[in-house]
């Protein structure tokens, strides 16, 4: 974009004519060229000073032209000189009005194409912020997309919506849900963030905030140190140091989650994405889906590497892949409660397919099962990820489905959650898929009971 180009955006953008590919066009510009975001800070000065001087604010101190001519007048033997000065003095004022700074925004924010997003102000009128800025008590709603905020003490954030935040302060960001990646430079030590079940409190480091409907809020350290206070329960405070991950439980204690960078983002997208996965989720009554397990899938009769199940009362992961969903829930002493996998956070089943043809598979499709009578554990909470022939595993999707009640305890039911792909083909040439178990926000011990998984597809041709 030409230095005119990106003038004629600006003034455009501070006018509210820029829209469309235009607008999307000078996102790009902005995020990739740094003397364009100097420029734009610059209109953005200059449009704050214009609109005070239209208020009758006078912060230069000009002298005003009739006082000029009057001086003038008195002596005229000096009229020649004065009238120079005058033309000088106007010229230098001009100068100072455009090069006058007034202070830079709290907040700054860029969007990847396509995203989707509304912002609210405290302020109203001709005093609200102008532009892609956020200032104490700006609110900021993002639909669908990803947002970057630069905030003028140097910390850095990537939001992935959907997202709903508020910054407080210019040192306070609040969430109240979203998934957000920061970055904290040493100048900007004690930055802090809320969200419904924490306060943050960074000590120079990068971290990544995961907070959900439904879910319980978690924190992964991934530089540095940040101490983190339960809002809830017993308000247990921790310092919480880089490689480090917990979740918030509802009695107000952290809990040891696994460190998963690839749930964050650290940079915008350069071009709009659309959701490939496609996810059915259903709920219904105790044994709803004891007819849809399958022992003819991918996963059927292999054996699996776990870690981290709960083994009481004969429960096994060797359950998830068997076939067989169960039907008894009252007494733990019966041989079919062993149709059962009792996970814990963090839990893992790692299945090797294979080459099939020598190419891996290509899976279609992914259905989970969990059931109980009561405590949550009807409710599912898991990752999914992948591993091609040679490569490393990437995560494929998260599922966080708690639809049922949990409280009072003997509230049951069953879920259901099949993930498939627009394409057809939800991952190619794959040797490997794992499993891990995440939280059901308010069942016992986060915990919940996972009947069955399958796993459907072909070898890659």
């Amino acid at each position: 974009m030409t230095p005119r180009e990106l003038e004629s955006h600006l003034q455009d953008l501070f006018e509210g004519q820029l829209e469309g590919e235009a607008f999307e066009n000078l996102q790009e510009e902005l995020k990739r060229n740094p003397e364009a975001r100097e420029t734009y800070r610059e209109y953005l000065h200059l449009d704050h000073a214009l609109r005070f001087r239209g208020k009758g604010v006078d912060l230069l101190n000009v002298v005003p032209m009739n006082e000029v001519n009057s001086r003038g007048q008195r002596k005229t033997i000096r009229n020649a000189g004065l009238v120079a000065v005058a033309l000088i003095t106007i010229g230098l004022i001009a100068m100072a009005l455009i090069l006058t700074r007034t202070p830079d925004p709290t907040l700054v924010f860029s969007t990847s194409p396509g995203t989707e997003f509304s912002i609210s102000h405290n302020l109203s009128g001709e005093d609200a912020p102008d532009g892609q800025v956020l200032e104490p008590g700006s609110r900021m709603i993002v639909r669908s997309g990803t947002v970057e905020l630069e905030f003028d003490s140097g910390v850095r954030a990537i939001v992935r919506g959907p997202a709903d935040l508020t910054l407080q302060r210019e040192d306070l960001l609040d969430i109240q849900n979203g998934v957000v990646w920061v970055i904290v430079p040493e100048q900007a030590i004690g930055f802090q963030v809320t969200t419904p079940d924490f306060l943050l409190t960074d000590l120079g480091t990068e971290f990544g905030i995961l907070s959900e409907p439904n879910s319980l809020d978690e924190v992964h350290v991934f530089a540095g140190e940040v101490e983190v206070n339960h809002l809830n329960g017993l308000k247990i405070k921790e310092l919480l140091k880089q490689g480090q991950a917990r979740f918030a439980d509802a009695e107000g204690r952290w809990q040891k989650t696994p460190l998963r960078r690839d749930h964050f983002l650290d940079e915008l997208p350069k071009k709009k994405t659309e959701p490939a996965i496609l996810v059915s989720e259903e709920s219904s009554t105790q044994l709803a889906y004891q007819n849809d397990v399958s022992d003819s899938d991918l996963l059927h009769g292999l054996t699996a590497t776990t870690t981290g199940w709960n083994f009481a009362t004969g429960a096994t992961p060797a359950n998830l892949n068997d076939g067989i969903h169960g039907t008894s829930y009252d007494d733990f002493k019966e041989a079919s409660v062993k149709t059962i996998a009792w996970t814990t956070v963090g839990a893992t089943a790692e299945y090797h397919l294979g080459t099939g043809n020598g190419k891996g598979y290509d899976l279609t499709s992914i259905q989970s099962i969990a059931d109980w009578n009561g405590a949550g554990f009807g409710n599912q909470a898991w990752t999914v990820e992948v591993k091609p022939m040679g490569g490393e595993y990437r995560i494929l999707h998260t599922v966080n489905y708690h639809p049922l009640k949990t409280q009072p305890l003997d509230g049951g039911g069953a879920t259901k959650v099949i993930l498939t792909d627009q394409s057809g083909v939800l991952a190619r040439g794959i040797e490997s898929i794992k499993f891990t178990a995440s939280h059901v926000a308010g069942s016992v011990a986060n915990a919940f009971v996972w009947r069955e998984i399958d796993a459907f597809g072909q070898p890659s041709s």
